[in-house]
């Protein structure tokens, strides 16, 4: 494969995160970037280098975070607030809850 498809070559890399940059996205990328545009006005740009939108499913935005401390913060300190701006930005309840989990943040595909 050619170089570009490796996002860090002395690092292992899930061949999910492989396939994200190669597969196009499918009908629901304009949803997405409204929930990655409503994110990043509701947290601001230092917690949204640090997170990334894996999914929207049943009313549920699950978050992947870059560390334990940030989830510890988030969760504990600013869940209910960010729930209450993303519906506010988003109109109606489109969030009901949101899931943080440990996990790689793809930086490569930011603006």
């Amino acid at each position: 494969m050619p170089d570009r498809y490796f996002f860090n070559k002395n690092r292992t890399v899930k061949l999910a995160q492989l396939l994200k940059g190669i597969i196009p996205r499918g009908k629901g990328s304009k949803k997405n970037n409204v929930v990655r545009d409503a994110w990043l006005q509701t947290v601001g740009e230092e917690v949204y280098s640090n997170t990334e939108i894996t999914e929207l499913k049943n009313n549920v935005l699950y978050v992947n975070v870059e560390s334990s401390t940030l989830i510890h913060h988030l969760t504990n300190f600013e869940k209910i607030a960010i729930i209450d701006k993303l519906n506010t930005i988003m109109g109606a309840k489109s969030i009901g809850d949101i899931r943080f989990k440990v996990g790689t943040v793809n930086k490569n595909e930011r603006r």
